[in-house]
């Protein structure tokens, strides 16, 4: 019943175009049917549909269909339906979602626009490439591949039970299956990598590359929550000429530039988040938050 009475007010809602000024095609009731009102749904059918539409046969059954659509909404409205408690939720359910999609459209255009500008303010220069290569020459003539496991949960209380469980000899690897709120990496036991220096969150990165192999952090703290790091191994890969490393030195660059205009604007918003009133009752994977907008800018490079 509810998906009829969808249908018809979809149906309403595309009628109430034909009462606009026009050669009148047909009248059904008090629906007028205009050349114009026929063209506009014309446009909307499928482009092998139209080429039939455009024979005088194919015409005439278009508009003959176009009527019959407008002969039950004229029944339906004769026989009250419009009045009915049923088709005023449904119809009220429809314009929400119409609203809802149409301010999501709108924030989607706002980013999509401003992105590039954004883009063209945080981009790396050559001279900024070669300059951060210098500056790090040891990282790509001997560069290494760091290999971790993790466990991340919401609060610093939860840290401190699991950090509590594994001084009790519990293997990291079972905690971060149960509790870990990074879903990704915790069915692999919290597992991440290999990496390489400068493609994780810089606090957690910090820590991580600081410990010795089969060592364990305390509990670090990120913009994703609360961590406890342990190190499962380095290795030393082969040297990176400058030509090779120059795309991922331009990523690390755009990546820092655009984290540090977030946190900018953070503070000068004065963003405030009460997390706990989002919360939901079980715990929900992390990985993704924030992607599209990284992506975005990844993309206007291209």
């Amino acid at each position: 019943m509810k998906k009829t009475l969808l249908f018809a007010a979809v149906v309403l809602i595309g009628f109430s175009a034909c009462k606009r000024d026009g050669n009148i095609v047909a009248k059904v009731g008090g629906t007028k049917i205009t050349e114009a009102a026929l063209e506009e749904k014309l446009a909307a059918t499928p482009p092998a549909y139209q080429s039939y539409v455009n024979t005088p046969s194919g015409r005439k059954q278009f508009i003959d269909s176009v009527v019959r659509e407008a002969i039950v909404v004229e029944a339906a409205k004769q026989a009250g339906v419009e009045k009915r408690k049923e088709y005023s939720e449904a119809l009220k359910e429809f314009k929400a979602e119409q609203q809802r999609q149409l301010e999501e459209y709108k924030s989607g255009l706002l980013i999509e626009t401003y992105i590039k500008e954004l883009h063209s303010s945080i981009m790396a220069s050559d001279a900024d490439i070669q300059k951060y290569y210098d500056a790090n020459k040891e990282e790509f003539e001997k560069p290494v591949a760091y290999t971790v496991r993790h466990i991340l949960v919401s609060s610093k209380e939860e840290a401190e039970s699991a950090y509590a469980r594994l001084q009790k000899g519990e293997s990291f690897e079972k905690v971060a299956k149960e509790i870990s709120q990074d879903r990704g990496s915790a069915q692999n036991g919290g597992l991440i990598g290999p990496f390489r220096k400068g493609e994780l969150v810089p606090e957690f990165e910090k820590v991580a590359l600081s410990l010795k192999n089969n060592e364990m952090s305390g509990i670090v703290e990120t913009s994703y929550g609360y961590h406890i790091i342990f190190k499962v191994s380095e290795q030393i890969l082969p040297a990176v000429s400058f030509e090779s490393a120059a795309p991922e030195i331009r990523r690390i660059i755009e990546k820092e530039r655009f984290e540090k205009w977030f946190e900018d604007k953070r503070k000068s918003l004065g963003v405030q988040v009460n997390y706990d009133l989002a919360m939901p009752s079980a715990a929900a994977p992390y990985e993704g938050a924030g992607i599209e907008i990284d992506e975005a800018v990844e993309s206007s490079e291209k």
